[in-house]
């Protein structure tokens, strides 16, 4: 017959894996957003520290759905590779293909379009066919620019490297987000060197989450709490502070 005290271990040990195994359950993962390396979206500051629109967003959320979510920033074109493999549950930007994400709710409008060097005008559409044009590798506009073969493209991983083309007299003008492209002008002084923006159509940010996420079942609180932020104000006012 078995001593009291090895009786005593045994449930001793029993009782501790039970705690454990509950523990582990009440535990949420923490979850992994990613989002490009742009200012005035996600870029690192002088201090080393992330800073911009998406992670105000970001943190917003995680205290409204009491979460925590690691932030990464990284170029384009990495995105939807991150995704795909389902090493980062979620995302906000413009809309992701299909294929890869399960979509959410919006969070704003974004105009897109085409910005020309000071002292080139657009007045309709075919006036860009003359151009040369720094586009982001990765990136979509609409059916008609993406697939138009009369307009030169010279596809770049960032937005910074088609301003500074066109401050140098490389290019003629520069595709995509409109506020973030006049922000980052303003913001590396080469404002003076562009013209006034061709809006070629608006398209929405949006929260999504990788189809390959094994947190899909947080995206109806995240949902609640951007149409939250919404009502009460929230997202206003980091548009304003970020020109988005």
């Amino acid at each position: 017959m078995p001593s009291l005290s090895k009786i005593y271990r045994h449930l001793l040990g029993a009782l501790l894996t039970v705690f454990a195994v509950h523990s582990a359950a009440d535990t949420p993962d923490k979850l992994s957003f990613i989002t490009i390396d742009v200012a005035p979206w996600a870029s690192i500051n002088e201090a080393g520290k992330m800073e911009g629109a998406f992670i105000e967003l970001v943190n917003e959320i995680s205290q409204r759905i009491n979460r925590d979510i690691n932030i990464t920033i990284t170029p384009f074109a990495r995105v939807d590779r991150e995704l795909e493999i389902g090493s980062h549950d979620c995302t906000i930007l413009v809309p992701r293909p299909d294929t890869l994400v399960v979509k959410g709710d919006v969070i704003s409008y974004h105009p897109m379009g085409v910005i020309p060097r000071n002292g080139i005008e657009i007045a309709e559409y075919e006036d860009i066919q003359a151009l040369k044009l720094s586009v982001i590798r990765g990136a979509t506009m609409t059916p008609r620019f993406d697939e138009d073969t009369k307009i030169y493209k010279e596809y770049d991983t960032d937005y910074l490297i088609g301003l500074r083309k066109i401050a140098r007299g490389r290019l003629d003008g520069i595709v995509g987000a409109i506020p973030t492209l006049l922000y980052l002008a303003e913001q590396e002084g080469l404002d003076g060197q562009l013209g006034k923006p061709f809006p070629l159509t608006e398209i929405p940010l949006l929260f999504q989450c990788s189809k390959n996420s094994p947190n899909l079942d947080i995206m109806p609180q995240v949902n609640k709490a951007i149409a939250d932020m919404k009502k009460e104000g929230v997202v206003k006012q980091i548009q304003s502070r970020y020109y988005f």
